[in-house]
């Protein structure tokens, strides 16, 4: 069992075309908060999950409320989606923590908003059984 609570804000990979070809990339936000998630999963010394070993994905966004925001809204229900917040997390541990995120088989995700002024993540990851 490997659960850690991570610091974060960003979006996910952007695409455009190039010469007629695709091309995948990230904002620079991104890339800052890729190398923060990472830092910090290198600090820990946890010790990487085998291949090909299925796992269980349990994680919780909390976000920052907007100043803006209105006071009735009690979950984040607005862009970025979790799909979005899923893929950056991925990136961050697909190199470091499990070799390939197709391990992934089981995944929960909440939105939630933060009670501390800053974003960040709650992470649980388990072997994941039937």
């Amino acid at each position: 069992t490997h659960a850690w609570t991570s610091v974060s804000t960003g979006w996910g990979a952007r695409g455009s075309w190039t010469n007629g070809k695709p091309r995948t990339y990230y904002h620079k936000n991104t890339v800052a908060a890729l190398e923060a998630i990472r830092t910090m999963v290198h600090a820990m010394h946890i010790k990487p999950f085998p291949p090909h070993i299925p796992l269980k994905l349990e994680v919780t966004y909390y976000r920052t409320r907007p100043k803006w925001g209105l006071k009735r809204e009690t979950l984040p229900c607005r862009k970025p989606d979790s799909s979005n917040f899923q893929k950056l997390l991925e990136d961050c541990l697909s190199p470091i923590l499990v070799p390939d995120d197709a391990q992934f088989t089981t995944t929960i995700e909440k939105k939630r908003w933060s009670t501390t002024g800053y974003g960040y993540y709650d992470i649980s990851i388990d072997e994941d059984t039937l």
